[in-house]
């Protein structure tokens, strides 16, 4: 694997998923570093709320009243032109646009990105 590995919790970066997965992680419930299974990006947005970082460590650092872990969890999805509902199938121009309302499908009730 080329390039640098995150977790998905604290963000935290490493050179290779043995580093990350033998380290500890104080914010994941499990105490422990999981992959963030996206790509190295530009921006790095909630999958709950939308908000955008530049870093996954920015992201996973706030909290989101959103999300059910009640931290911003980094979507590993790439950008795209139209985001669409995982749930329901509604597309929308921005993930903040999309987790912005409800979902009658989701088992949350809020939109979520499909991937």
């Amino acid at each position: 694997m080329a390039g640098k590995v995150y977790c998905k919790w604290c963000g935290s970066s490493y050179s290779s998923i043995s580093g990350l997965t033998n380290g500890s992680c104080s914010k994941s419930s499990t105490k422990r570093h999981e992959v963030f299974e996206g790509e190295e990006q530009s921006k790095y947005f909630c999958e709950y709320c939308g908000s955008s970082y530049s870093s996954i460590s920015s992201l996973t650092n706030g909290s989101c009243s959103k999300s059910p872990t009640k931290r911003h969890q980094p979507y590993a999805g790439s950008i795209k032109v139209k985001y669409v509902c995982k749930h329901c199938g509604n597309s929308y121009s921005s993930i903040s646009s999309l987790t912005s309302g409800s979902c009658s499908k989701s088992p949350t009730k809020r939109h979520q990105p499909a991937r």
